[in-house]
């Protein structure tokens, strides 16, 4: 009865109501002059061309200005521009802990008389700054800075500032095994759990081998999260991880297929012999986007491997990189598997719909030690409708269904239903 009220609910929403979230990033960014210059002529398409290519790639990632200002003879663009998001939901079932972020694996259990909330927020709401000197050229210089509300009592939370350099990129951004545009668009600003997506210091390079084939090779700075017991201890990370991918694009890049790999070492200190140790994880990842027709594109990614739980969006902060093991003093790596796949239907220019499911399991080691509420593996799903009444306003509303089982036996469920307001300039 459960999964017949949870198919009807998407179908329903997808059938009766008509924003996406994909129109939030795609459909108002793909209008003539959504970028205004000031100061100076430009054409608008370069001009937004440039911006967009310097900003993040991930759908609930604004980086795009209203207003830029153009420097003489075209010689910068500098776009400060900020999105209000304004959101009101209504959770049902077991309790989900964030107004932010749906996300299973923080599921509680309901206790009597609170199987309901309704909840407002704001804190995703962003401000941010995005440089592009000698557009056009191939020395382009390019800086991005972006901050969120998230951080603690409503504090500002810095979500991205890096630099660009012909094929350099080197800053605070998203992870090169992100694929950003292979992720589904959701309201929900954490989006699909079985996804990769982390943010951290990185660098890498991309190169561009023809008109379809590309790939690129970075460093991620050293992390760690593991599940530590009274025989081994956290050390500082020496080694930074590797992650590399290859891609072929065409449509003009609109649809692409990513085949990508990351090494990740992490160091610990195994106190029953006075060592530092190291785990050894890795996984690869094939991610992509394509239009199966002019108005419905399909995005979809899939990731295995073992001690890179923190990589993945539901795994991220659970000490499931490695855990402890019957053997005193030795940690070994979770494997982890994550599959995303979204659709995407545009109604008209300011109509647009999205569908969305992933799913999350975690493997134990042998010899494991896990607590029974230790998260075992969990499912997301998301249906949303946005209008874009213009390039400064839309409004959209979305379904959630997350679920989550410990390798207790435990099992909950959560629902959400929340509608948002979007200011962009």
């Amino acid at each position: 009865m459960k999964k017949n009220y949870l198919a009807l609910s998407l179908l329903l929403l997808v059938g009766l109501t008509g924003f996406s979230a994909h129109a939030q990033r795609d459909s108002r960014h793909e209008s003539h002059d959504v970028v205004t210059p000031l100061i100076n002529s430009a054409n608008t398409e370069e001009l937004k061309k440039s911006l967009q290519e310097n900003a993040p790639s991930t759908p609930n990632d604004n980086g795009l200005p209203r207003f830029a200002i153009v420097g003489k003879d075209r010689q910068f663009y500098l776009g400060i521009g900020a999105q209000f998001l304004g959101e009101a939901m209504f959770d049902f079932g077991d309790p989900m802990p964030s107004a932010l972020d749906f996300t299973p694996s923080s599921i509680t259990p309901k206790t009597p008389g609170n199987g309901g909330a309704t909840r407002f927020a704001w804190q995703s709401s962003s401000f941010y700054m995005n440089f592009v000197a000698m557009p056009n050229s191939g020395n382009s210089i390019g800086v991005f800075f972006k901050a969120k509300f998230t951080g603690a009592n409503n504090g500002i939370k810095v979500s991205h500032f890096y630099g660009k350099f012909r094929g350099l990129t080197m800053g605070y951004t998203n992870s090169l095994f992100t694929d950003g545009d292979a992720m589904p668009m959701t309201i929900d600003s954490e989006g699909p759990n079985g996804s990769v997506s982390i943010s951290l210091f990185t660098a890498y390079w991309t190169q561009s081998f023809n008109k379809n084939f590309s790939g690129a090779i970075g460093i991620d700075a050293p992390t760690g999260d593991l599940s530590l017991d009274n025989t081994t201890q956290f050390v500082s990370q020496r080694i930074p991880a590797i992650p590399l991918y290859l891609q072929y694009a065409w449509n003009d890049g609109d649809s692409h297929v990513r085949l990508s790999g990351i090494y990740r070492p992490m160091q610990y200190r195994n106190l029953d012999v006075a060592k530092n140790k190291t785990v050894n994880g890795g996984g690869i990842q094939l991610s992509g986007m394509t239009k199966v027709v002019d108005n419905l594109s399909v995005q979809f990614d899939a990731t295995y491997g073992a001690g890179i739980s923190n990589y993945l969006q539901d795994d991220n902060g659970l000490a499931l990189d490695a855990v402890m093991t019957s053997t005193p003093g030795k940690l070994k790596a979770v494997k982890n598997m994550g599959l995303t796949a979204g659709l995407n239907y545009a109604f008209n220019p300011k109509l647009t719909a999205n569908l969305s499911y992933s799913h999350l399991t975690n493997w134990m080691p042998d010899g494991a030690i896990t607590t029974k509420d230790t998260y075992r593996y969990g499912d997301y799903a998301a249906a949303n409708l946005i209008y874009a009444f213009n390039k400064f306003l839309s409004a959209g509303i979305e379904y959630d269904y997350g679920h989550m089982k410990t390798f207790g036996g435990e099992g909950l469920h959560s629902n959400r239903i929340q509608a948002q307001l979007a200011v962009t300039f």
